[in-house]
């Protein structure tokens, strides 16, 4: 079986093993060796080690990403280069993770990043600006999305039956009501109603719309 083992093989068992256990801490290259039934030398032959496997994920998401189409202005390109980000990692288990922790030293990262830093600075935008643009909307599309992970984490403690977490949220509730906090009332209750990507791409535009090329 060592003999045909590939990269690409390598890769898509280390998504497999993320996918049942969505933590990557918990991924070692021992593991996606017993995951393709081969030793774990075998697997350096072609992964040099576990920061390199990382990287060959962080790869293989960005391969999958699908430029927008031509748009009528700056905003909507970049409005629509985040949001065909935000379908991306949604494609795969711990993406924001792989992401964070690798350099996006690969071609298909580096020619969207360019991409988009080429359409902020041809509406007129300094390379200052484009650079600090496109970094604030990473930084809020990975904020919202480990955020969203982790209080599913904790949504999946509550429902397991972790007493002090339901006793949390009844204090919460309960100091919210007795001290008459209505706009922290109504913004949960907002939240509630709202999709994760709306709530995204509602806050991205109010990003976007903010933004003047001139500064």
């Amino acid at each position: 079986m060592e003999s045909k083992l590939s990269k690409d093989k390598i890769i898509e068992a280390a998504f497999e093993l993320l996918e049942e256990i969505p933590e990557i801490d918990k991924l070692s290259m021992r593991k996606v060796a017993k995951k393709l039934g081969v030793q774990a030398p075998a697997i350096y032959w072609h992964v040099e080690n576990k920061q390199a496997l990382l990287q060959s994920m962080a790869e293989e998401i960005e391969n999958h990403f699908v430029p927008p189409k031509p748009q009528k202005n700056w905003k909507e390109a970049i409005y629509a280069y985040m949001e065909n980000y935000y379908e991306l990692y949604q494609q795969y288990p711990c993406a924001l993770e792989i992401e964070i922790l690798t350099i996006p030293s690969y071609p298909s990262r580096l020619k969207n990043l360019d991409g988009m830093l080429g359409i902020l600075k041809e509406a007129g935008f300094s390379i200052e600006l484009s650079y600090m643009t496109v970094t604030s909307m990473q930084h809020l599309l990975f904020g919202m999305l480990l955020d969203s992970t982790e209080e599913q984490k904790l949504y999946n403690k509550v429902i397991a039956g972790d007493d002090y977490l339901k006793r949390q949220i009844i204090l919460m509730k309960q100091y919210v009501q007795e001290q008459e906090l209505n706009n922290i009332r109504e913004s949960i209750d907002y939240r509630r109603t709202e999709k994760q990507k709306d709530f995204f791409m509602k806050t991205l535009r109010v990003f976007l719309n903010g933004l003047d090329p001139l500064i």
